[in-house]
């Protein structure tokens, strides 16, 4: 669903009476507040797109007004947007539009930079107060997505009434999000408000964070998303479409190389100690091009262990490490690691190629064993169109059959969802996508997508002494999935987001039964309306 907004503003309270006490009480006292540099941009804001389509062009004619960090490692955090100086004063057509979505949504908190501008409407926040030493902010709205098809109308999971509470006491945040709403299977893990209904209050991003005074290097702690990775769609480490999960992360740069670092620690599931660590390193060696790693570990512990923890040691050599100090604790020490590299490559003005490569189980020693690997191309531009703009992209994805699967149990999964790529495994997916922008506030797109889905799934690894498999050859009847989709987005303020999408799609195979079709058309809303 679409997020309007930074990281700020929540409601207090865990019970619907004080929610709505506290909300009514924020409504009637609204300060005046200066911004915190400190905080998160929310993983999949919209601001990140506009961001990526600047990335696209020469950043010189943006006088360093707004800079373009490591965009491929997120979240990011507004200090690594915020640059100096002025807006430009004629920005071109391709340019004007994101410069004034950024700037009318960072222009909200009434920062030292982005102080509200004429031409940039911007809702205010429920309560904004106090200074930039001390800041307390709220921020509330409805928040989703309605769908509709042949089988009914329906509201997607995490629709309703969404809350943010930040506090910045000097260097250090403490966000928290709150959601009121329809969540999937709630009344198999809580007491739903009304009875007989999936209707929950349920935290979603919640976090403390503490950053050096310049941005050279911080620490974040709790329930949040991570995408690292060029991808559109979808990343094929850890990608914005996974669930939300909890975590440490630590975060530096080296200004000087013009290089992010960044590790993290996670559990997945507390009680049975599945345990998630991964690091990352971006390098941008010119304007033009950026390059990545990552690595990530799966392995089962009680606590986080120290070496994982460290983020220092590449992660196959830290379990040969552990079993150097416990030869006899093999089955308790092994892990899954996946290992990605990327590169993104601006070959013209307006104009990007880029790719990321994953190597699944990179310890197979027979020919026994399948290779388990998946990789992403993708190609994107944009450009001018008369007094508005175009643009454009494509997207290549192949995850071969048992990527992120582990017959010993250390799964690269959480909700029985891939932390990487939301479609895996055994799947070829082909996106292409385009958009024509009227203006900042209006938005014309299309969408085409064509899937081929084996019927090697999350909970089937490759058990050993089983048959020689070629992976990259689909397991099973492969449906073949084809959509188009037409949307309109109206976007007038920060606060303001609506999304009308059509969608038709025709499937062959239908789960997975040869000569079974699907044809249907389906709708949605999204809607973002906050204050």
């Amino acid at each position: 669903m679409p997020r309007m907004h930074r990281t700020r503003g929540v409601k207090r309270g865990t019970g619907p009476h004080s929610i709505a006490c506290g909300l009514g009480f924020a409504l009637l006292w609204a300060g005046i507040a200066a911004a915190t540099p400190y905080d998160y941009l929310p993983v999949g804001d919209p601001i990140e797109s506009e961001l990526r389509t600047l990335d696209l062009l020469d950043s010189r004619p943006l006088q360093g007004r707004i800079l373009l960090p490591h965009l491929g490692t997120r979240p990011l955090q507004l200090m690594e947007i915020e640059g100096i100086g002025a807006p430009p004063d004629s920005p071109d057509v391709v340019r004007s539009i994101s410069i004034a979505r950024i700037e009318r949504a960072l222009g909200r908190d009434r920062g030292p930079l982005f102080a509200p501008h004429a031409e940039y409407g911007s809702t205010p926040r429920v309560l904004d107060y106090g200074s930039e030493l001390q800041l307390l902010q709220l921020s509330a709205g409805l928040e989703g997505r309605a769908e509709t098809d042949r089988y009914g109308t329906r509201l997607a999971s995490g629709s309703g009434l969404h809350g943010r509470v930040s506090m910045g006491l000097d260097r250090l945040v403490a966000h928290a999000h709150y959601v009121v709403g329809q969540i999937d299977h709630a009344r198999a893990f809580a007491d739903p408000i009304i009875p007989n209904n999936d209707l929950i209050v349920l935290p979603d991003e919640t976090y403390l964070s503490y950053t050096e005074e310049r941005g050279q290097w911080g620490v974040q702690f709790g329930r949040n998303r991570w995408h690292w990775g060029p991808g559109e769609e979808g990343s094929l480490v850890l990608s914005k479409t996974s669930a939300v999960f909890t975590g440490l992360a630590f975060h530096t740069r080296i200004s000087s190389l013009r290089a992010d670092a960044i590790t993290l620690a996670a559990t997945l599931e507390e009680a049975s100690g599945e345990q998630l660590a991964a690091h990352r390193i971006e390098w941008q060696p010119l304007e033009r091009l950026r390059l990545g790693v990552s690595e990530a570990a799966r392995y089962r512990a009680p606590r986080w262990r120290s070496l994982y923890l460290m983020g220092a040691i590449p992660y196959v050599i830290v379990e040969r490490l552990e079993r150097q100090n416990e030869p006899d604790s093999l089955r308790a020490l092994r892990n899954n690691v996946l290992t990605a590299f990327d590169a993104t490559w601006r070959v013209a003005d307006g104009t990007r190629l880029y790719g990321e490569i994953l190597v699944d189980d990179i310890a197979a020693r027979s020919g026994k064993y399948p290779n388990k690997i998946g990789y992403q191309l993708g190609w994107e531009g944009v450009g001018p169109l008369g007094r508005t703009r175009v643009s454009w992209g494509g997207e290549f994805t192949r995850i071969t059959r048992f990527v992120y699967t582990s017959f010993f149990g250390r799964d690269h999964v959480l909700q029985d969802r891939a932390l990487g790529f939301p479609v895996a495994p055994d799947v070829r997916r082909i996106r292409l996508r385009t958009a024509w922008d009227l203006g900042p506030d209006w938005q014309l797109s299309a969408r085409v997508t064509h899937t081929d889905k084996g019927e090697n799934d999350l909970d089937e690894p490759f058990m050993p002494r089983s048959p020689r498999v070629d992976s990259f050859q689909f397991e099973g009847v492969v449906e073949k999935t084809r959509e188009v989709e037409f949307g309109l987005r109206w976007w007038p303020a920060s606060g303001v987001n609506l999304h009308l999408a059509g969608a038709y799609h025709w499937v062959d195979n239908s789960n997975h039964l040869r000569g079974a079709a699907d044809r249907g058309a389906s709708g949605a809303v999204e809607f973002s309306l906050m204050r």
